[in-house]
């Protein structure tokens, strides 16, 4: 799973562990590194065979931190670390999905092993007025439809931000007052500009 931060990809390996009824065991990479040689492929052989025996989904959240490109690494042990996981993915008998902001930094092996790479991408018109109206509780007159409609690259995540904030913070919320926190929001990525697709398909 790729894509901007906030667009979904752990609720989404949640609700997966929802439908199909199994636990998810999520590890990050501050779960795995050690500081001992052999320390982290331990650990990544561990993580597999606990998930097998337990038939969880193995979820490894921000995969980036844990493994990058081998072509950049510049140590013996990030070689190994790769290695270790690409043999586990290779041997194991069950689900494991991974989710990234930074997909182009991945090994390409790492990569190839997926069966599905999923990309989670920012809301869309009939997406961005369901959160809205679900998250609010409240309905959008035609004139705030434009104004929402305007705002070309938010997440899921913006709304949740928005809702917390107001709570705390906002001694009159109503919708103008949620479509600028929401603009807002926007406005920190990328200058408000459409950040550009990463060139993978689902």
């Amino acid at each position: 799973l790729f894509g901007q931060p906030g667009t979904g990809k752990s609720e989404f390996v949640k609700y997966l562990g929802s439908e199909l009824d199994r636990k998810v065991l999520v590890r990050r990479g501050s779960d795995i590194l050690s500081k001992w040689v052999g320390g982290t492929e331990e650990k990544i052989a561990s993580a597999f065979r606990e998930a097998e025996s337990e038939g969880a989904i193995l979820f490894f959240d921000e995969i980036d931190g844990l493994v990058q490109s081998r072509e950049n690494a510049s140590a013996s042990w990030e070689v190994s670390q790769v290695n270790e996981l690409l043999q586990q993915m290779e041997n194991f008998n069950g689900i494991l999905v991974a989710a990234t902001n930074f997909s182009k930094n991945l090994d390409p092996a790492i990569m190839r092993r997926f069966t599905f790479k999923c990309e989670f991408d920012f809301l869309e018109m009939e997406g961005k007025k369901l959160f809205f109206e679900r998250t609010f509780n409240t309905q959008l007159s035609p004139a705030e439809l434009r104004e929402l409609d305007e705002l070309q690259n938010l997440t899921p995540g913006d709304f949740r931000t928005v809702r917390q904030a107001q709570f705390y913070l906002a001694e009159h919320q109503d919708n103008g007052s949620r479509i600028a926190a929401l603009r807002q929001e926007c406005g920190m990525k990328d200058g408000g500009r459409r950040v550009a697709r990463i060139g993978f398909a689902a």
